[in-house]
């Protein structure tokens, strides 16, 4: 008996050694992203989202905040070339919600509760001439979902968080380029 339960202690201490994993940081490279050229002398951003602190809301709880990833986008990749015009982004809305929803694929045996994680971005885009005067202006809206188990490790759900913000930024990239293509085609350049 005194043999059994010594052979069990030994298991569990060793079961309980095994290495964790440790997920590094994940740095989004934003050279990899298409890039906007336009037609002024100066860019602003100005934030005026402010999160609403929610039983959902989680972005104070992952690394990579969607206001953070889109500031940085806008900051790396949207070049001013000329002596003229200011262009002054709003960001509105840059959300990401983790809701639990009812599984309604769920076979036997699976989970009947699921999350559901969503990234929503709204940012406005105003070209303004040396006047004050607002020559051009369009708004991007973009949103993307995607789901997990609900009884998962911290490490996947930072991963599929951080899946999903790309997926999400590449998206919004077509998107602006397409909206500010459009409507101040006159002011960018390729």
């Amino acid at each position: 008996m005194f043999l059994k339960n010594k052979f069990i202690f030994i298991v569990l201490v060793v079961l309980s050694c095994q290495p964790v994993e440790v997920l590094k940081p994940v740095n989004i490279d934003y050279s990899i992203f298409e890039k906007i050229s336009i037609n002024a002398k100066d860019i602003e951003i100005i934030k005026k989202y402010n999160s609403v602190f929610s039983k959902n809301n989680i972005e104070y709880q992952i690394q990579n905040r969607p206001i953070d990833v889109i500031v940085d986008w806008h900051k790396k990749n949207i070049n001013k070339i000329g002596d003229e015009n200011k262009l002054v982004i709003n960001i509105i809305d840059s959300s990401i919600s983790k809701n639990e929803i009812n599984n309604e694929d769920a076979k036997n045996y699976e989970e009947k509760t699921i999350f559901k994680y969503e990234i929503f971005y709204l940012v406005e885009y105003e070209l303004y001439d040396n006047s004050g005067f607002l020559i051009a202006n369009t708004t991007v809206e973009n949103s993307r979902t995607t789901t997990s188990k609900k009884y998962i490790s911290l490490n996947e759900t930072e991963l599929i968080i951080n899946e999903l913000l790309i997926l999400t930024i590449v998206d919004f990239v077509k998107e602006a380029k397409n909206q500010l293509s459009n409507y101040m085609s006159g002011y960018i350049t390729n």
